[in-house]
């Protein structure tokens, strides 16, 4: 769903939308100049990167189940944008491996590729990942939907996947996307235990991600879109 707002609206359930500010463009320029900066030195732009909540963490160490959680993150068109996407587990039940699907309006945001992050490389953990593009809509809105794959190769190990940094994606904004907000959507599509044979677990509590473009020459009557559904 397309929802068209001008200044401090907020939609699709209390997120936010970004206001847009006078001297918006004074304030913005200095990020402007280190997206550009890492850009040109061939690294992806991480700007306005969040960890998930200490109360998120706090529940799922209080048993409460184990979470997954996409990052937020700001960029500009034509940046490439690393999010995160962090794991914190049960200690009541250790994962041995966890899929997530992440489903998108993809228009101008395109996924790249995605890295192994901390807690993924210290216990040896395997990544792979599948992208599923749809069709426009009649309005000619594209969803995508990626599917991220976690697991430890031993049917047995000693630990299960640690809390921390399960992977980083690679996403890159066209040159020409107007500025607008898109929700990552997170959902769990299997998850099992460290025991042979595996137990699977029916839950697993999820928190999505955002991806926020903001254009430097907005003016303050400028308008955004924000991508929810």
């Amino acid at each position: 769903m397309q929802t068209r707002f001008v200044g401090n609206f907020s939609a699709g359930g209390g997120v936010p939308a970004p206001r847009i500010r006078r001297g918006f463009r004074q304030r913005l320029a200095p990020g402007v100049a280190l997206i550009t900066a890492l850009l040109l030195a061939g690294t992806p732009a991480v700007v306005g990167q969040q960890t998930p909540t200490a109360r998120g963490n706090q529940e799922a160490s209080a048993g409460s189940g184990p979470r997954v959680a996409v990052g937020e993150i700001n960029g500009s068109p034509g940046s490439g944008l690393m999010v995160p996407l962090y794991f914190t587990p049960d200690p009541r039940a250790p994962l041995r491996a966890i899929t997530v699907d992440i489903d998108y309006v993809s228009n101008s945001l395109k996924f790249q590729k995605a890295s192994r992050g901390i807690v993924t490389e210290q216990v040896g953990a395997d990544l792979s990942t599948t992208l599923t593009d749809g069709k426009p809509d009649a309005r000619k809105i594209t969803r995508s939907k990626l599917r991220v794959a976690v697991a430890i190769p031993e049917r047995e190990p000693k630990q299960g996947l640690p809390e921390g940094l399960l992977a980083y994606l690679l996403f890159q904004v066209s040159t020409d996307a107007k500025a607008f907000a898109i929700r990552l959507n997170t959902s769990v599509v299997s998850a099992e235990t460290i025991q042979n044979p595996p137990q699977k677990v029916a839950k697993v509590n999820t928190a999505p991600g955002l991806v926020v473009v903001e254009l430097a020459d907005m003016l303050p009557e400028g308008t955004c879109f924000f991508f929810n559904h």
